[in-house]
């Protein structure tokens, strides 16, 4: 809820920068306005707050006990919370989430990443952008909308990779476009705070330029530290994730794992379905696994883009000789 709900909100807040352009076009005398990022932020966060105690309320209305402390696994049906008191369960479910990645490099302390941009005191009017994924794609479209001049770091040549690569050649087109500019095959090398607040980039391959934000938007990792899972049998992969079965069981039959805690598809509605799942096949007496074929996912880019099934090079090494069919049109609006 404090990750996807208001980067939506802010990309809806952005659209409105487009929206005030079309509207000239369409005989709307629009005149001159500005943008307070601080109202945005502060609704934004809001409707946040809104939504998690709506959450909180339905979970007390059901009768569902909730402890706000630091907890560790001591057991195959035991966890331990940080008061010292100890609660045991039948089954146990890790549904911990993952946190943004964010490299090691010297003065990389002084960027931010996802979970702190909504807290921006300000508008950065310069931003620097680490990654090439949604998040990197979809943030570098926010903040160009919001007149910010924005520059995307990638130590490759693509963008959002597993994508279709018609689509998102198109969109980097139209990022280009607008303005937005991409250094590819680049890595940061250092970034100095300089005294009068603003960093001082240095990435191979450029000369050091000066921004007032840098965001990373590298991948996210699962928050599997200091759970004590490793030291009660359960079994994690080399990025920290909880290795499961198609039942979401780890490698203790009463201990499971759903969402991005097992680095498998880092989606809301993923982890949604795989906890309903989890629930009727261990409560509800109705057994049943998820079908990770055909996900759907989009990206809030602007524009945004999306899609289903396989990629055409996908289909040519699973199938061999395909069909395509491409549209291509220019729209009204």
């Amino acid at each position: 809820i404090r990750g996807c709900v208001p980067k939506k909100l802010l990309v809806y807040g952005a659209h409105f920068a487009e929206d005030l352009k079309d509207a000239k076009r369409f005989g709307w005398q629009v005149p001159e306005c500005d943008f307070d990022w601080a109202t945005l932020r502060d609704n934004v966060l809001g409707e946040v707050d809104r939504l998690n105690g709506l959450y909180g309320q339905t979970l007390t209305n059901n009768k569902v006990e909730i402890i706000l402390e630091r907890a560790t696994v001591s057991g195959a049906h035991e966890v331990t919370l940080a008061s010292g008191r100890t609660i045991t369960a039948r089954y146990i479910l890790v549904a911990v989430g993952a946190h943004p990645h964010v490299p090691e490099f010297p003065g990389s302390e002084h960027g931010i990443t996802s979970n702190e941009v909504f807290h921006l005191e300000k508008l950065p009017r310069r931003v620097m952008i680490a990654g090439a994924g949604y998040i990197a794609n979809e943030f570098a479209g926010i903040f160009n909308e919001f007149g910010s001049r924005v520059t995307l770091i990638n130590r490759s040549d693509v963008i959002l990779r597993g994508y279709e690569e018609a689509i998102r050649d198109r969109l980097l087109q139209i990022s280009l476009t607008k303005g937005i500019e991409f250094r590819f095959n680049s890595q940061f090398e250092s970034i100095e705070k300089l005294d009068n607040g603003c960093l001082k980039v240095t990435t191979t391959g450029h000369d050091p330029v000066e921004v007032d934000c840098v965001l990373f938007a590298t991948g996210r990792v699962p928050n599997t530290d200091g759970l004590g899972l490793a030291e009660a049998g359960v079994t994690l992969d080399d990025k920290g994730a909880i290795q499961v079965d198609a039942d979401n069981k780890s490698s203790i039959d009463s201990i499971y794992a759903v969402g991005d805690v097992t680095n498998r598809v880092q989606l809301t509605p993923v982890a949604i379905r795989e906890g309903q799942a989890f629930a009727d096949t261990v409560f509800g007496g109705k057994p049943h696994q998820v079908d990770y074929d055909n996900i759907p996912s989009a990206v809030f880019s602007h524009p945004p883009m999306a899609g289903v099934g396989m990629t055409e090079s996908q289909a040519r090494n699973k199938l061999g000789s395909v069909a395509v069919y491409t549209s291509d049109f220019r729209p009204m609006k």
